[in-house]
């Protein structure tokens, strides 16, 4: 495999894989409808404020969306916390990679996103403060648009670069990840859908009954209204339609597989209906089919989770043998520290046997210099007083305490009066021993 592949974390999964990929499927599902609910709010704010330069109407209808996109905000922050954590668990090597090739722009997201929600509470909670001011209120819209627009593309990218391992070595930061294949059409596709779910949002939204109490209209009728967010819809629909096959034929090889295919190709013909269902309700003289707005959501609610199985699959089949490569490095790094720990444990015992022998330090210390183990030098070799005093210990201790001169050739043994009887027993032991 010609790509980097790390060690994992020896640690166990805190709960079975299988079960981990479905909660990530269906926990990611969730945060990212609440992603498109708030992506696509402030998209609509921004337009019903520029529209409402003419029309004062609009200028009602894009406050009251952006009541909603302060909620959704903060839906989607507490539901991206649990995929961020699994995809972190169960992707753990390949995720801390991609975060650190791209992690200027990965450290970044967080004042990022503080700036964004700061906006989007300014642009809400001051909004009679600004609407004078229609080119500062706008600006505020339109920065914090652009902030929700660009912090799902640094997800995007470093999700993409994650899957495909064997472009780490070329990546020079987030911009040269972000111009890998595959990530500018998976964004447009993204964008695609915030506009569309959020559309058929507001299609129901602006359908209660009190509806008409909140906004107050003076012109403007109802009916237009989700018209208005129908035929926007629609079109995003088309667009879904159009990415989605740009990005199936742009995705990289190593992840396709018959299975991933033909989950795409039922999750896209389960929102054909819905095509239909909402061109009846933008041509229908005036009124709406309202009992389809249930049918649409219930296409695209089939589609969309079909469409995060496939991406699930596509996942695992990209990343299948990177995969097993690490976990064959991890395993293999695994055995070494483990022979390299037995090694380690017996050394240390054979040490500690060295070290804890009766009376060798006080011999090296005290006798080593005089008696040699086989060799006769200043005194008689260990072999000759092992050969004297077999088995006598005492012996050896007695004559310690007054050593004689019994060679007319050797020079007498001095006394070693500084010693203990423990440490001249632990020495007369070591001699006979060796």
């Amino acid at each position: 495999m010609n790509a980097p592949i790390p060690r994992d974390i020896p640690l166990p999964l805190p709960a079975p894989e299988g079960l981990l990929e479905i909660l990530l499927i269906v926990s990611f599902l969730v945060h990212i409808v609440f992603v498109h609910l708030m992506l696509g709010g402030s998209m609509f704010s921004l337009v019903c404020q520029i529209k409402g330069l003419k029309t004062p109407d609009y200028e009602k209808l894009a406050y009251r969306i952006m009541q909603t996109v302060t909620v959704n905000k903060s839906l989607a922050v507490v539901m991206g916390v649990a995929p961020l954590l699994i995809i972190n668990t169960l992707y753990a090597p390949q995720f801390y990679a991609s975060s650190a090739l791209i992690g200027d722009m990965w450290m970044a997201v967080i004042p990022m996103v503080t700036l964004a929600f700061l906006l989007a509470y300014v642009h809400k909670f001051w909004w009679n403060h600004f609407i004078n001011i229609p080119e500062l209120h706008i600006g505020i819209a339109a920065l914090e648009t652009a902030l929700f627009l660009f912090i799902p593309l640094i997800f995007m990218t470093n999700v993409n670069l994650m899957l495909f391992p064997e472009y780490w070595p070329q990546v020079k930061g987030f911009f040269s990840a972000m111009l890998l294949p595959n990530v500018l059409q998976r964004y447009l596709h993204f964008i695609s859908a915030a506009v569309l779910f959020s559309s058929l949002f507001f299609v129901w939204w602006s359908g209660r009954k009190t509806f008409l109490q909140e906004v107050q209209f003076s012109k403007l009728r109802v009916i237009d209204v989700r018209r208005f967010f129908y035929a926007f819809a629609f079109g995003a629909t088309i667009v879904q339609i159009l990415t989605g096959l740009v990005v199936f034929v742009t995705l990289p090889a190593q992840g396709m597989s018959w299975r991933f295919t033909l989950l795409l190709m039922l999750g896209g013909s389960s929102a054909l209906p819905a095509i239909w269902w909402m061109w009846q309700n933008l041509t229908s003289p005036g009124h709406l089919i309202d009992d389809n707005l249930k049918r649409i959501i219930a296409c695209f609610a089939c589609a969309a989770i079909i469409m995060g199985i496939a991406r699930h699959d596509y996942r695992e089949n990209a990343l299948a043998d990177h995969k097993t490569a690490i976990a064959e490095k991890t395993a293999n790094y695994m055995a070494a520290v483990k022979e390299a720990g037995e090694h380690a444990q017996l050394d240390a015992k054979d040490q500690e046997s060295k070290i804890s022998a009766p009376g060798e330090s006080a011999f090296n210390q005290n006798c080593a210099a005089c008696h040699h183990a086989t060799l006769p030098t200043v005194g008689p070799a260990l072999q000759e007083i092992k050969e004297i005093y077999a088995g006598d210990s005492a012996g050896i201790v007695a004559w310690t305490k007054a050593p004689g001169k019994k060679r007319p050739d050797s020079m007498q043994m001095p006394g070693f009066v500084q010693l203990s009887d423990d440490e001249l027993t632990a020495i007369s032991q070591y001699i006979l021993s060796h």
